[in-house]
């Protein structure tokens, strides 16, 4: 199957230059490009092609002027319009699988057998990662006896979150985010998403003219059954296995999760076979047929689906018959991942030396700062060898004066170290004039304090020039 798929339709493209405008223009998405016409025909010669390789794209607030969506890369930026939503979601669907299929996205609005070459080319195995890993998020217990799993819907934003990181070709974390119901909702978005069911819509007819020989003998039915599944593409084989594997799985607890075999037949059935003519009166005509056909499916997937095929390696590619667009895109695939890898690799080294220098910073800095300890140390040394010294000094002083004391407490309790007082003075050293006997009444002294004391003044000189009586 080609790569190339194609896309028209009318959308409004905003202008560049002075004024800014949207006008109405055909675009074509096909290959790795977008092209856009005045005109629908053929005739008319293109406006702009647009590389659709590498581009993001980035969905913008709607507005009374549409539902807008923007494709840019470090260099250009274009600006689209659509007339509704589900509109803007088909465009963006086709164009993300040009733009991120070679990064190991834009599995939403690519085939099971393009989602699992892409991402071979990046560690991938035989069916599409947001398979394996929705189901395997909710093959768990506590999660199989939810009520209503595949039948109550999730959170609508976190279903597209989830859907745009898987397209953009990211890792998302489904148990940070996710729930039950969000997870089995993107598991059907994806699986709506399909351009073609997941068994080929070329096996359609017979695989409903199968339910007649099945009902008329069970075990011949099985084994016409068994070989048309055989007739499926590989990657759509072990991805319609591990589905079926799952379901099964999923009504064995019914009585809880109240989602027995026909109700599962009833949400998985137009994704897992259906026709692509577009006739909704054979589509309701085969309704009940398709469903039959997926409960068989469900119930006999052992039989149905051997374990060996699981195994089955894809073949490498025959360049010989292979289609030459296909070719090309594989070739340009290669390319990109090989650009892509170059660029990481340049921008490792530009990191890498980045932080050798910041290293290299770090480092005398660390050798500053350990001189820097190191002269504090020897501070720190010194003044501790100071206090060492004052410590000793002040020991030596307490002993000094611990000893002077113990000293003076022995001299003043010994009498015989006390030195001998004065002899008293003899009455004449003391008081003169005083008898023997103590009498001191004719001492001097007394005799001076007891007489009374006469004063007479000087005479009076006479000043120069005055007249003294005689």
């Amino acid at each position: 199957m080609s790569m190339a798929n194609i896309t028209t339709g009318w959308l409004k493209k905003e202008t560049h230059g002075a004024l800014r405008r949207y006008e109405r223009r055909w675009v074509v998405v096909s290959g790795n490009s977008l092209s856009y016409f005045k005109k629908d025909d053929n005739m008319s010669p293109s406006l702009g092609i647009i590389d659709l390789l590498g581009k993001k794209i980035i969905l913008c607030a709607d507005t009374d002027h549409g539902y807008k969506f923007e494709l840019t890369d470090k260099d250009n930026s274009y600006n689209f319009s659509c007339e509704t939503k589900t509109e803007r979601e088909k465009w963006v669907d086709a164009i993300s699988c040009i733009s991120y299929g070679p990064f190991g996205g834009g599995m939403f609005g690519s085939s099971i057998e393009v989602t699992v070459k892409r991402e071979k080319l990046h560690g991938g195995r035989n069916i599409p990662k947001i398979i394996s890993q929705c189901i395997g998020y909710l093959d768990r217990t506590s999660r199989l006896h939810e009520n209503g799993i595949f039948r109550l819907p999730g959170n609508e934003k976190t279903v597209k979150q989830l859907k745009m990181e898987f397209q953009e070709g990211m890792e998302p974390n489904l148990e940070a985010k996710g729930d039950t119901h969000t997870i089995g909702s993107l598991l059907k978005l994806y699986l709506r998403s399909l351009p073609d069911s997941v068994i080929p819509s070329s096996l359609y007819e017979d695989f409903v003219a199968i339910i007649l020989t099945y009902e008329l003998n069970q075990k011949e039915g099985l084994n016409e059954l068994r070989y048309l599944i055989n007739k499926i593409p590989c990657s759509a084989y072990n991805t319609l296995r591990r589905l079926c594997e799952f379901l099964y799985k999923v009504q064995t607890f019914s009585d809880l999760n109240r989602m027995d075999l026909n109700n599962l037949a009833i949400v998985f059935s137009p994704t897992i076979l259906k026709n692509n003519s577009g006739n909704l009166d054979l589509e309701m005509r085969d309704m009940q047929k398709l469903k039959r056909v997926t409960e068989i499916m469900i119930l006999n997937h052992e039989a149905l689906f051997p374990e060996d095929k699981e195994e089955e390696d894809q073949e490498d590619l025959d360049l010989e018959n292979i289609d030459p667009d296909e070719l090309k895109n594989l070739y340009t695939v290669k390319m990109i991942k090989y650009q892509v890898q170059a660029r990481e690799i340049l921008t490792k080294d530009k990191e890498i030396e980045k932080l050798r220098a910041q290293l290299a910073q770090s480092q005398n800095t660390i050798m500053e700062q350990e001189q820097t300890i190191l002269e504090q140390r020897n501070k720190i040394d010194q003044l501790e060898e100071n206090v060492q010294q004052l410590q000793t000094q002040v020991t030596i002083h307490k002993n000094a004066l611990s000893k002077l004391k113990s000293q003076e407490t022995c001299s003043g309790s010994s009498p015989t170290t006390t030195s001998p007082l004065p002899p008293p003075r003899s009455s004449k050293t003391v008081l003169q004039g005083g008898s023997k006997n103590g009498d001191l009444s004719n001492s001097p002294l007394v005799r001076r304090r007891t007489q009374p004391v006469t004063r007479t003044k000087p005479p009076v000189k006479p000043r120069p020039g005055t007249i003294c009586d005689p």
